[in-house]
């Protein structure tokens, strides 16, 4: 006889494999475009049972975005949240365009109030900004000075502040990334780099180093 311990433990590895297989089957073949039938069968469950998991599509979305992110985050070699993390993640992107372009049409379509996404992305742009200016704020980072105020001496109106920099690279990001999609070759295929060093594709462009740039220009070194 199972223990509900044992249920527990099966129920959990069954929703991390619809997981998996729901941010394979979007992530090829775009969400709209992609059924829970599909996933459903990938699994090896029926369609009722993947519902009994997540409740709709569009929840299942929200829950494949969440997941991924925070794997990402568990993964990164570059810890915390400032600029650095961020170029990785953008690096990392590189190799992954059907995931860049899940996130940039659904972010896209989550500005509408009534989509499913909309207060997920909502708060996850306002957790990557909080985060992201914190680390910007003077004093902050390794080595900073523990009893130094981060807030003396107000910025004028017009001043790169941390909170506005931050607002500004991760919009960067974005906006690079789409730009990354629509300048690929067709077909989509990367091209493997031929500096295992740099993680470029040459079916484009390098998403990091013009990041890398604008960081340069806006983050004063410390």
């Amino acid at each position: 006889m199972r223990t509900a311990r044992g249920r527990y433990a099966k129920g959990r590895q069954r929703r991390e494999q619809i997981l998996d297989t729901a941010l394979e089957v979007f992530a090829t073949g775009g969400f709209h475009a992609s059924s829970t039938k599909e996933i459903a069968r990938r699994v090896g469950v029926s369609e009722p049972t993947l519902f009994h998991y997540f409740g709709s599509k569009q929840a299942l979305l929200v829950a494949v975005l969440q997941a991924r992110d925070e794997r990402s985050a568990a993964a990164r070699a570059e810890p915390g949240s400032g600029p650095e993390a961020l170029l990785e993640t953008v690096r990392d992107n590189g190799s992954e365009p059907g995931l860049v372009r899940l996130y940039a049409v659904t972010s896209a379509e989550a500005t509408d109030p009534g989509h499913a996404a909309h207060d997920w992305f909502a708060r996850r742009y306002d957790r990557l900004r909080t985060a992201l200016a914190a680390e910007l704020e003077p004093g902050a980072g390794p080595g900073a000075d523990p009893g130094a105020d981060p807030g003396a001496g107000a910025a004028p109106a017009g001043e790169l502040t941390p909170d506005r920099v931050a607002r500004l690279l991760l919009a960067a990001a974005d906006g690079l990334q789409v730009q990354w999609l629509l300048d690929r070759p067709p077909g989509g295929a990367p091209v493997a780099p031929a500096d295992p060093a740099d993680p470029a594709d040459p079916g484009g462009f390098d998403m990091a180093a013009d990041l890398r740039a604008l960081v340069a220009a806006l983050v004063p070194p410390r």
